[in-house]
């Protein structure tokens, strides 16, 4: 059981160490995804982030503080019990995303309206229920490359989906909401794109 807790807590820190990295390569490219397990921005205000240096054995550093313990040394020789207590706070804090489910959508045969930069494009889809599901979702990002196409904010027929293959994420756009605010939702999809 002790080397359960301590591959979830050492897969935790995997999780927060790609999305500080993700958050931070946003800044510096034209991707902009959202991060998936923690709110990048919540730590960082809470916590001294240096981007720039981070590293997985920072990020397993970091997470053992947010849990309460001083290092990672000291989460590694915590207790079994102790880390199940930590284990739970973890999965209730501020820091922690929902968990967001992986979607199974089957995007081959769409028209291609739009193609961006790192491999993106957009895609003009029938109303599919799942996409109609993901588009109920709060807004959680921007939809990529696609502002001056002014069929998207018109077109009430159909859903326009933003697909980045590199993070096998889409990004779905809310009918009626314009760029620059967040207008889509962003989800896991590992179907055909």
């Amino acid at each position: 059981m002790r080397n359960k807790n301590i591959d979830y807590f050492k897969l935790q820190a995997k999780n927060l160490f790609h999305d500080i990295k993700l958050d931070f390569m946003q800044n510096d490219e034209e991707y902009i995804c959202a991060p998936r397990f923690f709110d990048v921005n919540a730590v960082m205000s809470d916590f001294d982030v240096d981007c720039n240096d981070f590293t997985l054995m920072k990020a397993q550093h970091l997470l053992a503080k947010m849990v309460g313990f001083s290092s990672w040394d000291e989460l590694i020789n915590a207790s079994e019990s102790e880390l199940e207590q930590k284990k739970d706070v973890l999965n209730t804090i501020d820091y922690k995303l929902q968990r967001q489910k992986i979607y199974h959508i089957d995007l081959s045969g769409y028209e291609k309206i739009a193609e961006g930069k790192g491999g993106d494009y957009v895609l003009k889809c029938p109303r599919l229920p799942e996409l109609v599901e993901i588009a109920q979702m709060e807004p959680n990002a921007y939809f990529q490359s696609c502002e001056d196409i002014e069929e998207l904010y018109n077109d009430t027929e159909h859903f326009y989906v933003n697909v980045c293959p590199k993070w096998s994420q889409i990004r779905v756009k809310i009918p009626g909401k314009k760029w620059p605010d967040w207008y889509a939702v962003a989800v896991r999809n590992i179907g055909k794109m």
